[in-house]
């Protein structure tokens, strides 16, 4: 019996968060676009390294990368069915084309933990392919999954 108790809390637990995110479409949208927010001030930072604008310090590098790690796994389950409301630049797409949508998500998760791993290492010159296929990627959804700003 407690397997099973513990099974239904586990679903319910899951559930919740878009059960919430349901109830309120432009609070969903707000933070999916927070959550974006907070990827690209770690993001951009480490673009002036890449690009020489700024020197490279490998341990606070590599720091950035584990937090943007941990920050682009953030957005994705924020993309709920009615949410590309308020300022949301989501595209109908992404709900009518999921399996391209999901694909996108992943190829950015490859590309992040590539990035992280670089940066551990602390090759700049690899550190630099990496960060460029990362952008690729962020592009690639751009193109097929965001908005014009409005």
């Amino acid at each position: 019996m407690n397997k099973l108790l513990s099974l239904i809390l586990s679903v319910a637990a899951l559930a919740a968060p878009a059960l919430s995110h349901a109830a309120d479409p432009a609070a969903t949208a707000e933070a999916r676009v927070a959550a974006f927010k907070k990827m690209l001030r770690t993001f951009e930072p480490m673009g002036t390294v890449v690009r020489e604008r700024e020197p490279y310090r490998k341990d606070a590098f590599a720091e950035q990368a584990k937090t943007l790690q941990m920050l682009a796994r953030e957005p994705w389950p924020l993309f709920v069915p009615g949410t590309a409301v308020g300022k949301s630049r989501a595209k109908p797409e992404i709900w009518s084309q999921p399996d391209a949508f999901k694909k996108e998500q992943q190829g950015m998760i490859v590309a992040v933990d590539a990035l992280a791993a670089s940066a551990q290492a602390g090759d700049i010159k690899d550190i630099r392919a990496k960060y460029a296929t990362l952008a690729n990627t962020c592009k690639s959804c751009h193109d097929s999954f965001r908005a014009p700003q409005r």
